[in-house]
């Protein structure tokens, strides 16, 4: 693990560490990069994407039933981030969710649906706001 404020992969790897590592079980299709305090568990990452510090990227679950709480009964739901997605610090995906190419999670958002490609996702739910990314800046 590097010592360095974020990690900067810069060719196609995949990631299999142990629970104290920031990424596991996880493939990554650098660059991108990857802030301090994020924790990333069966994602696949896209070239060009940035995550900011302290995020979560986790694509494991479990069954929300008295018997589904089980200790290592766990649900894998790959998560998928596109090329140049950006998550800003704080942002936590849930399992299951594709964030599209260029698209933009704010800082502290929750993300547990889709986003598609070039969109900006801000806040939580059931106040979330999802505008195209393009009308946010003003192109």
């Amino acid at each position: 693990m590097s010592t360095s404020r974020f990690t900067t992969v810069r060719s196609a790897t995949t990631a299999q560490s142990t629970s104290t590592r920031p990424v596991k079980k996880s493939h990554i299709d650098g660059p991108a990069d990857i802030n301090a305090g994020t924790y990333i568990e069966n994602a696949e990452i896209g070239p060009n994407v940035q995550i900011g510090p302290n995020c979560s990227v986790v694509g494991v679950t479990h069954e929300l039933t008295p018997g589904g709480m089980v200790f290592g009964d766990d649900i894998f739901e790959r998560i998928i981030l596109h090329d140049g997605a950006f998550l800003g610090a704080n942002a936590v995906v849930g399992p299951g969710v594709e964030i599209g190419e260029g698209s933009v999670v704010g800082a502290g958002a929750t993300v547990t649906r889709d986003v598609g490609p070039g969109m900006l996702v801000r806040g939580t739910r059931p106040n979330q706001e999802r505008v195209a990314l393009r009308e946010w800046v003003g192109d």
